[in-house]
């Protein structure tokens, strides 16, 4: 067999072993530390619903885990307890998990817990990608022979490849937009062929139409098998796997005597892939124990599937069923907040949620505050945390999350600023991305004659609003849309390059000598003043990113509405709203001690002050202080104005969520013929009405009435293939008006 030259893939650094044997760089693992004595020191320390799921008897069992209440603690001590009583050998069970960094923290924990007695080996803990990857190399000469195969090494040009094959754009954002859906597709066991239908049926937010994005999918599958040696990628590695243990009794029946039990830690996170992987390896058994937090539930969009947490006692009818709800990382004051956030959810989550209770001794109040503008606001977040860091707390127990990578620009600068060291976890500094220094040489070209059209378009202007719109139209052809764009990655590109402009726009206002040249100077003092990250330094990272980890004091930013929830979310609905609602929960959680939330008024100094607080803090905002706007979700609120709580009546109020009196500035007579417009147009199409634009859609252009497409397409639900197809007819309706 052929195996992959390491496969750009940290989690199968052991690919390697054979399923049994024990290699001498890992056989130490599970070893360090002497043996407890016994059930007594296993359940040391233990309160008694952690002691409860500890205890309970082999079978299966679920322990939903909130934030801070010591899950990885209770697992380990239950497969201690398993091995320690005799109930299975410590190279019987298989513990997995989702990332590296979480296997290695259960290796070492079960290290310290010395399980393995010099007869068995230790307890694999390990990724789903890693343990099928080691299984997978061990019993694939049994099937194919002597058949090569290779794990895929460069992906991304693999898919390039396929990509330019079927004729769609190139461009880097188009290229890692269809990488990600392929790996969603193969995550919700979904192929080539079944794949348009789906992403269509469930609103996925694509590039390209979805029938462009399978066409793609099928040429990235043809390339890996038409050379000489078969290809497996990444997401290959569980379906193979599960055919093989599905489709071959021999190898069935081998691995399930090699293990015995399994463990299967964030289990809110399971992908149908994944549990198709983990059903084929119990077979008929249910020795399983899962851990997960429904409440922490943040990646469906890449396919992790709750309903596997949500229905497991339904699945294992008589299963164990113990809550862990004690919260031992944060102060009560944090807690209650995290609790009031997530309790004013919706939907099937809301009832299967835990409460938390905190533990700690009382701390200090999370601060909500509110900025006149994004540099006012990054300002006093690092004022804070240098008042911290001179009141003696380390640097490296400090963290600022933001919802997208682009808001870390002003953090950055305002640390730089304070001379408070940072580090990016997740990705570089702002003026380090590939796009911003593709953007910042774009500019360039404006100033240095090397590109003399491009230089013709914006050199000469001294007016500040023609500087910032000639910088806008040199960076069009790199990512920098009219309207947002659809597309995970052209969206991340578009909001970076977005931000790009507003420092331009602002340097050119500031400037008393406006032009391009001292513009793009501005920008590279700005770039220049970035030194190196402190490896020690104060932690800057997004919500995503941030999961898992934890800090003494975590400042939240820009936790305002089309932050957080963020835009493209608002407009998909209710259940990708509530998934905001959980990414805002887990920022809170990440939070110990110290907690702060801000947001400001208006993107920059002078600015109209458009935005409002998130929907998220109604909650816990003090009274008299304005709600967000926004359509509830709480079914008690519907019907009802937002504002002055009358009862609504007509599509259009009940779009707004504002009575009559309350919405004195929307145009009726325009939003009705734009219904009529709607109606005819959805007619010609065959489509229903509202897959044209919805009715919150139609409330918002008649009350806001865009004078031109770049404003209408900052409208909520209108993406750039809509303001393309409906765009004119739209703006002609508002100009007869």
């Amino acid at each position: 067999m052929q195996r992959a030259g390491g496969g750009g893939r940290a989690d199968c650094e052991q690919a390697g072993e054979r399923v049994g044997q024990q290699s001498g760089p890992h056989r130490d693992v599970g070893r360090a530390g002497s043996r407890p004595g016994g059930a007594g020191s296993v359940l040391e320390g233990l309160d008694p619903q952690q002691r409860h799921a500890v205890l309970a008897p082999r079978g299966p069992v679920c322990i939903l885990a909130g934030a801070g209440t010591g899950k990885t603690r209770t697992i380990t001590r239950r497969i201690a307890h398993l091995v320690n009583t005799g109930h299975v050998r410590g190279d019987q069970v298989l513990a997995v998990t989702f990332t590296a960094r979480a296997a290695g923290e259960l290796r070492m924990r079960l290290a310290g817990l010395g399980i393995a007695d010099a007869g068995t080996g230790p307890v694999q803990a390990r990724t789903f990608h890693s343990a099928a990857l080691r299984n997978l190399s061990y019993f694939w000469p049994r099937v194919y022979g002597e058949e090569p195969w290779q794990l895929l090494d460069g992906q991304f040009r693999a898919v390039a490849q396929a990509v330019r094959r079927v004729g769609l754009d190139p461009s880097t954002e188009t290229i890692r937009d269809v990488l990600t859906e392929i790996g969603w597709a193969k995550s919700s066991l979904l192929t080539p062929d079944t794949y348009a239908e789906q992403a269509l049926a469930l609103g996925r937010d694509l590039p390209v139409p979805a029938p462009e994005v399978a066409r793609a999918f099928r040429a990235y599958e043809d390339l890996k098998v038409s050379g000489p040696v078969r290809m497996l990628d990444f997401d290959d590695l569980l379906g193979h796997m599960a055919d093989l243990v599905e489709d071959v009794p021999a190898i069935a029946e081998e691995f399930r005597d090699r293990y015995r039990c399994f463990v299967v830690d964030e289990f809110q996170d399971v992908t149908p892939a994944q549990q198709r992987l983990l059903s084929a390896w119990l077979g008929r058994r249910d020795d399983l124990t899962v851990v997960g937090d429904v409440n922490q539930t943040i990646y469906s969009f890449a396919g992790a599937e709750p309903d596997f947490l949500l229905g497991f006692a339904d699945r294992y009818p008589g299963a164990t069923v113990v809550r862990l709800e004690s919260d031992y990382r944060s102060t009560p004051q944090v807690v209650d907040l995290a609790n009031d956030v997530i309790g004013a959810g919706a939907g099937r989550f809301r009832s299967a949620g835990l409460t938390l209770t905190g533990m700690r001794p009382p701390g200090p109040e999370p601060q909500l505050n509110e900025y006149a503008d994004e540099d006012s606001e990054a300002e006093a977040v690092a004022g804070a945390v240098a008042d911290l860091v001179h009141g003696g707390l380390d640097p490296s127990e400090i963290a600022v999350l933001y919802r997208v990578n682009a808001q870390s620009e002003r953090i950055e600068a305002a640390l730089e600023q304070a001379g408070i060291g940072y580090r990016l976890k997740g990705g570089e500094g702002f003026f380090e991305r590939p796009v911003i220094r593709r953007a910042m040489s774009t500019i360039d070209r404006m100033v240095d004659g090397s590109d003399e059209a491009t230089v013709q378009a914006g050199a000469r202007l001294t007016d500040p609003t023609e500087v910032v719109a000639a910088i806008r139209r040199v960076l069009e052809p790199i990512g920098l849309t009219a309207a947002e764009p659809s597309g995970a990655q052209a969206r991340e590109t578009w909001n970076a390059l977005t931000a790009l402009v507003g420092l331009a726009e602002e340097i050119a206002t500031a400037e008393s000598r406006p032009g391009v040249l001292p513009v793009v100077a501005g920008l590279r003092e700005r770039a220049a003043a970035r030194h190196a990250p402190d490896e020690r330094g104060v932690t800057l990272a997004s919500f995503h990113a941030a999961k898992g980890l934890e800090w003494d004091a975590v400042f939240l930013i820009g936790v305002h509405e089309g932050s957080l929830p963020i835009s493209h979310a608002i407009n998909a609905g209710p259940d990708a709203i509530e998934e905001e609602r959980r990414l805002l929960y887990v920022g809170i959680t990440r939070a110990r001690e110290h907690l702060s939330l801000s947001w400001s008024r208006s993107r920059r100094a002078g600015g109209r002050a458009t935005r409002r607080p998130s929907r998220f803090l109604d909650p816990v905002r003090p009274a008299g202080a304005p709600a967000a706007p926004r359509r509830s979700s709480d079914s008690s609120d519907k019907g009802r104005c937002r504002s002055c709580g009358e009862k609504l009546t007509g599509p259009m109020h009940r779009a707004l969520g504002l009575c009559p009196d309350c919405a004195v500035e929307v145009d009726t007579g325009l939003f009705e013929r734009l219904r009529d417009w709607r109606k005819d147009t959805a007619e010609r199409i065959g489509k229903p009405a509202y897959t044209v634009f919805t009715n919150g859609t139609l409330a918002q252009i008649a009350r806001d009435r865009p004078a031109d497409t770049r404003a209408l397409g900052r409208i909520g639900g209108i993406g750039a293939h809509k303001l393309g197809e409906y765009g004119d007819d739209v703006l002609r309706l508002i100009r007869e008006g």
